[in-house]
């Protein structure tokens, strides 16, 4: 399974890079908007500090400007995939971006048939908001498991990227379903990648046995 941080802090996208394991970068307007700084600066910081693709919401609702945004995005790097709302014109601009070639991510995806209606508009992602589902009173599980058979069943290209993870046990489901990877905030990222109490105590106890070895190869 894919690990996307959905992040814009420099400091941890380069910490995944050096853990071997960051697939990608995904932002919101809301992240960009809390970040005080300019977009555009941002997104050179995105692209320059990681190898992975960058995806970048639109922020229109009208079909037309949704395709100029996301054909702009595109023009400032072919590493950008446009993130695009699972609306009525977002399913339109989705279609029309994936006819120029424009790789696209469906966003906010509640449902099963926003699922297959992103994919037959030929997103190449979509991102299903795992932790919103669960606070709606959907079982996100049971969701996001049609979602991965309704993909399977017609051999979609379209991949799923699990979002809104709220906890690491979130994480551990996803890649239990078996879904292509999951995107996560930076607390959830720190919390995937901290030391366990009983590995920490495994290891003091090996540390402390080991200072009965005596040899020149770890010195």
């Amino acid at each position: 399974m894919d690990i996307w941080i959905d992040s814009v802090n420099t400091p941890n996208i380069q910490k995944a890079v050096r853990l071997g394991f960051l697939s990608g970068v995904t932002t919101n307007p809301t992240l960009i908007s809390e970040s005080n700084e300019n977009f555009e600066d941002i997104l050179k910081g995105l692209l320059h500090h990681q190898e992975g693709p960058v995806a970048v919401q639109v922020v229109s609702s009208n079909t037309a400007d949704m395709v100029q945004e996301g054909q702009n995005l595109f023009s400032y790097s072919t590493r950008i995939i446009v993130k695009v709302p699972i609306t009525k014109n977002g399913l339109e601009a989705i279609h029309l971006l994936g006819r120029q070639g424009i790789p696209t991510m469906a966003t906010v995806v509640f449902t099963p048939h926003q699922a297959l209606m992103a994919a037959l508009a030929d997103a190449d992602y979509i991102a299903p908001y795992i932790g919103r589902i669960e606070n709606s009173g959907a079982d996100p599980w049971m969701v996001l498991t049609a979602m991965a058979q309704i993909l399977k069943n017609y051999k979609f290209k379209t991949q799923i990227l699990g979002a809104s993870i709220k906890t690491v046990e979130h994480a551990a489901k996803c890649a239990e379903i078996g879904i292509s990877g999951i995107t996560v905030r930076d607390e959830i990222f720190e919390k995937l990648i901290e030391d366990n109490p009983l590995t920490a105590q495994c290891v003091n106890k090996f540390a402390e046995d080991w200072k009965n070895v005596n040899t020149p190869l770890f010195a």
